[in-house]
């Protein structure tokens, strides 16, 4: 009788070790082919004609677009998001999360907004549609024939838009116009089927990637960015272009006479009231984007212009920079092209370059909630210092990769979004400032509320939250969903 040895039973061990990991590889390989070989994501190309009425704050617009199957599916409906009714009555997903003691539920009706005037057809033919039966800002078009895997239908409406005051996200303050959410939008149809979702203001979004092509019509006089580029915008760029003088000479200005401007400027409110100076003249932009999942466009006539060029390290290519500021905050915004730059810069270091040809920034004074991303642009509230704004800017920048590019279900799966951009804000932080970053001041009103210490990391802020959260006496599980999370008794006990 032979003896097995020792070292032998290990080399069998290690051997059968080796055959079942790779047994084990090679189960998930199939498996991850497999569902690439599933893998499929719709196509919509919009084209999209609008006019802003800045009397009557209205919008009157035409889309036309192009949906093209990709799935194995065979479809014969398509849900389409009309979000702008989420500001039509209290009845709303949106009015409801809201809460009867928010602005919009004090609000009267000439103060919200809505959207109507729809007429779709497909394929040049009419078609009917009915509203979902739960949320009146979601609609189902049904298709008078079946859309096929591979093939496309042209789907074609006139819409008109009531702009609401801005309680949200779509809205304007008197002439300041933030127009964001605001076109028949079809829904996500993945391997998961439908996702149609009324709009809400705490859980953001999910849309198909395409191009857009969008002609504005609006008042000469108005400065205004959006997602995409300019086509044939040269006179466009050359206002704009003169318009940083203007902005230059005034951030250049001696630091007392700066202050007194500053201060002259503050004695009156953008947008508060409407004013007699829109010019008659009108004008008409034409943007165009491709491999976006969302269009959003601002407007105002007061804001100053600054511009500045990122150039990527691995590429020879250049992005172009936008800062749009009300009079008022100049001061906190004089340094906003840097941040811009920078947020650009340290993003496509960790994920790859940033694929667009220009980042914008804009002022949304009191309206924007802390800030909110949409594809090449974001719109920022007022900050009380500068190094907010950068947070802030940095922060929505941050989100062209982790929403703009990833494209994610952020409603269900926010994680993938705030919580890797959030990972990816801390270590700019720490890779910009270094040792500065021991300096780091918490936000100064969250300071003086809770009366807690000043020099604090800026990675302690995140544990600060945290511990917030954990202590509230509603503690809400970590898998719940963006629409689901109750924040009130949170802010209610600080």
């Amino acid at each position: 009788m032979s003896r097995y040895p020792f070292s032998q039973v290990i080399s069998d061990s290690i051997n059968k070790g080796f055959f079942m990991l790779r047994g084990l590889f090679l189960c998930i390989f199939s498996v991850i082919s497999a569902q690439e070989a599933e893998y499929f994501q719709q196509n919509v190309d919009y084209n999209i004609e609008v006019t802003l009425n800045d009397t009557n704050h209205t919008l009157t617009a035409f889309e036309k677009l192009i949906y093209s199957n990709n799935s194995p599916d065979t479809l014969d409906f398509i849900w389409f998001h009309i979000w702008p009714n989420a500001y039509k009555d209290d009845s709303t997903a949106y009015a409801k999360q809201a809460g009867e003691n928010s602005r919009f539920a004090k609000s009267d009706s000439s103060e919200r907004g809505f959207i109507d005037s729809l007429d779709f057809s497909a394929d040049g033919q009419k078609v009917v549609w009915e509203n979902h039966p739960d949320w009146i800002d979601v609609i189902k078009v049904h298709l008078n024939d079946p859309l096929y895997p591979g093939d496309s239908v042209i789907i074609e409406t006139p819409f008109f838009v009531k702009i609401p005051l801005v309680f949200s996200r779509l809205g304007h303050t008197g002439k300041h116009y933030e127009i964001t959410q605001w076109y028949p939008k079809p829904a996500v149809y993945d391997h998961k089927g439908w996702h149609p979702m009324p709009y809400l203001n705490q859980g953001e979004f999910y849309s198909e990637f395409g191009s857009f092509n969008v002609k504005i019509t609006l008042s000469k006089n108005y400065r205004i960015m959006a997602t995409g580029d300019l086509v044939d915008g040269e006179e466009e760029y050359a206002w704009l272009d003169s318009l940083t003088i203007i902005a230059d000479s005034i951030q250049n200005m001696p630091e007392k006479d700066f202050e007194n401007w500053v201060k002259s400027q503050s004695k009156g409110e953008s947008g508060e009231k409407d004013s007699d100076s829109t010019s008659s003249e009108m004008k008409t932009l034409h943007f165009r984007q491709n491999r976006v999942h969302d269009f959003a466009w601002f407007a105002d006539e007061k804001w100053l212009v600054e511009k500045g060029n990122l150039s990527l390290d691995d590429s020879t290519r250049n992005v172009t920079l936008w800062s749009f500021y009300l009079p008022k905050n100049a001061a906190t915004w004089k340094n906003s092209i840097e941040y811009l730059h920078d947020s650009g810069y340290w993003y496509s270091r960790y994920y790859g370059d940033y694929p667009y040809n220009h980042i914008t920034a804009v002022d949304g004074d009191l309206s924007a909630g802390g800030g909110m991303e949409y594809p090449n642009i974001t719109v920022i509230a007022s900050m009380p210092s500068k190094q907010m704004l950068e947070m802030v800017i940095m922060h929505e920048v941050g989100h062209n990769w982790f929403y703009g590019i990833l494209g994610s279900n952020e409603r269900y799966h926010t994680w993938m979004d705030e919580g890797l951009n959030e990972y990816t804000c801390i270590r700019y932080w720490q890779d910009k400032y270094k040792d500065q970053n021991e300096r780091f001041v918490i936000i100064p009103f969250i300071q003086e509320k809770l009366g807690i210490a000043k020099n604090l990391k800026f990675s302690w802020f995140e544990y600060f939250q945290y511990s917030i959260l954990s202590q509230s006496r509603n503690p809400q599980p970590l898998s719940l969903k963006a629409d689901e999370f109750d924040g009130g008794e949170l802010w209610t006990e600080l």
